[in-house]
């Protein structure tokens, strides 16, 4: 894992205060590379009802921790609140100019990056938030739509975000989708085996 943090000002954007340093990864990826990243700051995703697996150490101050399920439905329980949202935009707002924000969830490819994209929209317009996002992330990204819409709102940005999101990711929200026990039966291993006279045809 290389251990870099893109930022807006790579970008070739001239911004005052803290410039969106991060890098968007995995919960073990930012627990294995804790000290080659050396990042200042840590923002993590956790999973309700899993143990957390993230960085260690790390001072309370320069770690905000926020706990909230991959869910796109807002009527399903325990997805991100508007409050929760707003919560880590102010967080991010007072980091410090020089500040290197290891941002991760579970894998880093949905929520993560919906964050991610939420924390750079509250800088520049929706449609360069959205373009800039694949740099920050170690995995292609696929924005968990709810936390997108909440960002949208917390941010007054009337749907643009999640406009610009819709259009740049054909496929958000169908990459990593949950089954849960009203999907049917289980899969059925069996449709995988090959019978010793296919398996020989090759």
């Amino acid at each position: 894992m290389v251990a870099t943090f893109h930022s807006l000002v790579d970008a070739g954007r001239e911004l005052q205060g803290w410039p969106c340093r991060m890098q968007v990864c995995g919960q073990s990826e930012a627990r294995r590379f804790q000290a080659e990243l050396a990042a200042t700051h840590v923002l993590s995703i956790l999973t309700p009802g899993r143990s957390y697996l993230g960085p260690r150490d790390v001072a309370p101050a320069h770690h905000l921790k926020v706990e909230f399920d991959d869910v796109e439905d807002d009527t399903r329980p325990g997805g991100p609140s508007l409050d929760l949202v707003r919560s880590i935009g102010e967080w991010t707002a007072a980091l410090p100019d020089e500040a290197r924000l290891c941002l991760h969830g579970l894998q880093g490819v949905r929520r993560a990056p919906a964050v991610a994209l939420g924390i750079l929209a509250a800088r520049v317009p929706p449609a360069d938030a959205v373009a800039a996002l694949a740099r920050f992330c170690r995995h292609a990204p696929d924005p968990n739509r709810l936390l997108v819409r909440r960002f949208d709102e917390a941010l007054g940005l009337g749907g643009a975000l999640s406009a610009a999101c819709a259009s740049r990711f054909a496929g958000c929200g169908s990459a990593l989708q949950r089954r849960d026990q009203a999907d049917g039966a289980d899969f059925n291993f069996d449709m995988l085996a090959l019978d010793g006279e296919r398996a020989q045809g090759g």
